[in-house]
């Protein structure tokens, strides 16, 4: 900002003085310059200095009016800017409308979502919300969003990020661009060094519109970074900087931001970081379907009486495991056939997590099942204990057995199809506490969380 007022201050003077000279250089050529036969050969260069000279300061008294123009353009062209940024706040960005098709309403989570989607005038924290994949985050976070929210859905391919902040805003990378950059853009010249940091450029460019939102409005803007555990594996740093970013802003009441998330190493990470301090504790965590809503889904949307149930049994209320289950019944496929494939599912994963047998974790990965076979859900503290180091820790846990619940600081079953695999094949986890294949426990029992 300095920089670009000393480059302001620099045109101006420019302009002021080469406006005052501009008239001399007139005068001097408004008479006809004579070069009588009789003058001595001498006084030719002189005469030609004084015409080149001449010519130099008009050329240059016009360079000073277009670069005065064109410093006035950039600012016009700003103002404008700010002005789309504001008008793009207030009406907020509009995600693609949910279908109703599949949908089960939770009122309750929505209404909890919008109260923190509006924040009072002097707000100074932000939010952290949470959930398993195939919870229902994504689409209940866009049901909420509205007027003075931002919607920012962090790619599957992180390079594009700031296309999409950029896409979000309505915002088209144009800040502070003079005409003769405009031109440079249109004759095919597009490298402006910046190019592989546009989320920062679209950062900078939200705050200023937040700044004149909260000017106007007397309330600070609301911006939602969704799917940001994208971030946290390929370029940690760039969540790092929204966060402190998002704790300077709250402290200041400018913006507020909201952070989802689908992993518990975004909650971890950020938690460890002093910028945590500003962050609304414990984080919003949004479960899974509770066993009401999960009939209701399974008879209104997919006529399943009979059988209901049986697949509520076997999946328990993570909707997108209850969809994928129920559109297969649906489709023909047998209550066995779907158990065979909820089995081979579970397979995958705890082969990608090295549980299985002669693989690097089973035995910590038995102790660990045991104990939440013992209590339903065991501390992250306790969990960790298990482990040599936290990388192994967090390796284990970033896979999709065991989930982590930031609200509780506690370690669960990632989901009851995980469990149901555990009892299927109990001679190889829980031969420590006895338990065979024709014990029952239910498979929801370590379903902890609530809608």
């Amino acid at each position: 900002m300095k920089l670009a007022n000393r480059k302001k201050n620099i045109f101006i003077f420019i302009f002021i003085f080469l406006t005052l000279h501009f008239p001399l250089y007139v005068h001097f050529f408004s008479g006809p310059i004579t070069i009588s036969l009789s003058s001595r050969i001498t006084e030719l260069p002189y005469y030609i200095a004084s015409a080149v000279l001449g010519i130099i300061g008009i050329l240059i008294a016009l360079l000073g009016f277009f670069c005065s123009g064109d410093l006035f353009y950039a600012c016009c062209r700003n103002k404008y800017n700010v002005y789309r940024l504001v008008k793009a706040i207030e009406k907020g960005t509009r995600p693609k409308n949910v279908s109703d098709d599949k949908f089960i309403p939770r009122p309750l989570i929505v209404k909890h979502l919008k109260k923190i989607f509006q924040p009072d005038s002097g707000q100074s924290f932000y939010h952290v919300v949470c959930g398993e994949h195939g919870s229902g985050k994504t689409t209940l976070v866009r049901l909420a969003v509205g007027g003075g929210i931002i919607y920012v859905d962090v790619p599957s391919d992180v390079e594009d990020f700031g296309v999409a902040f950029g896409k979000a805003l309505n915002f088209t990378f144009e800040e502070r661009i003079s005409f003769t950059q405009q031109l440079a853009r249109k004759s095919g010249n597009t490298s402006n060094g910046y190019d592989n940091q546009l989320w920062k450029r679209a950062l900078k460019a939200f705050k200023r519109g937040a700044e004149s939102y909260k000017a106007k409005h007397s309330k600070p803007a609301v911006i939602v970074y969704d799917n940001v555990s994208r971030l946290v594996h390929k370029n940690p740093e760039i969540l790092d900087i929204l966060q402190d970013d998002a704790k300077d802003n709250a402290d200041e009441c400018i913006y507020i931001a909201v952070f989802v998330s689908s992993e518990g190493a975004v909650p971890r990470r950020m938690k460890s970081r002093s910028s945590w301090s500003r962050a609304e504790n414990p984080p919003m965590e949004i479960g899974d379907f509770n066993k009401e809503e999960s009939m209701k889904f399974l008879t209104e949307k997919y006529k399943i009486t009979e059988e209901a149930e049986k697949l509520y049994e076997l999946v328990g209320g993570r909707i997108l495991e209850l969809k994928a289950a129920a559109y297969n019944f649906s489709s023909g496929t047998s209550i066995e056939d779907i158990k065979k494939k909820i089995l081979l599912d579970a397979y995958g994963k705890f082969n990608s997590t090295k549980l299985l047998r002669k693989q690097k974790y089973h035995n910590v990965g038995k102790h660990i099942i045991n104990a939440l076979l013992s209590s339903k859900e065991i501390d992250f503290d306790l969990y960790r204990e298990f482990f040599a180091n936290d990388e192994e820790c967090s390796e284990v846990l970033e896979a999709n057995v065991f989930a982590f619940h930031p609200s509780r600081n506690t370690v669960s079953f990632q989901s009851p199809s995980i469990e149901y695999y555990i009892r299927k094949n109990s001679d190889v986890f829980v031969d420590l506490v006895g338990l065979t294949p024709d014990n029952e426990f239910s498979s929801n029992s370590a379903s902890t969380s609530k809608s």
